[in-house]
């Protein structure tokens, strides 16, 4: 059922001079100078006032509801832009020549990286060399605490509390 309208504002200003016209036509000269609206004057006025059912003002109707009720969440938006971009398994994988483990194509072994950064950290020294080295430091380290009356530092127990409190900072970072 098409409910009544009421006309706009930017209509009633435009037909309410021909309507003046056309319900008092002794009071306004717009009858004169247009002799159509003299044989419409019963029909001109009733018919800006009905109602109009019309397939335009359904869809009007229906355009003015098509609204999304809340906003789309972030979450949302990302599924369904990122739809279809997912990851890709890796295909191409190679074993690497110098210590057999698997790699990507093209591309350098991150546990030979890994090595040859520590390595170039070390000054070139093998482990068992570090190892030797961190021996006599901790040596010297505790004969100075013996000589100032100190308890002399366990090297495991040490190495262990760094290596947690590296942990937790790399977890802070993270």
């Amino acid at each position: 059922m098409a409910a009544i309208r009421v006309p706009s504002t930017a209509f009633l200003s435009a037909f309410l001079p021909i309507a003046r016209a056309t319900l008092l036509p002794d009071l306004s000269p717009i009858t004169r100078r247009i002799p159509l609206l003299q044989q419409l004057r019963t029909s001109l006025l009733p018919a800006a006032f009905l109602p109009r059912p019309s397939l335009l003002g359904e869809l009007w109707d229906g355009l003015l509801r098509a609204v999304p009720k809340k906003k789309t969440s972030h979450m949302k938006k990302r599924h369904r832009f990122m739809a279809g971009k997912g990851l890709k398994d890796v295909t191409a994988l190679n074993k690497c020549s110098a210590c057999g483990r698997a790699k990507r194509a093209h591309v350098l072994c991150p546990y030979c990286v890994q090595s040859i950064r520590r390595w170039f950290s070390t000054g070139f020294r093998s482990r068992q060399e570090t190892e030797v080295g961190k021996e006599e430091f901790y040596e010297r380290y505790n004969e100075e605490r013996r000589i100032q009356g100190k308890e002399p530092i366990d090297r495991l127990v040490e190495e262990e509390d760094s290596e947690k409190a590296r942990a937790r900072a790399k977890a802070k970072s993270a």
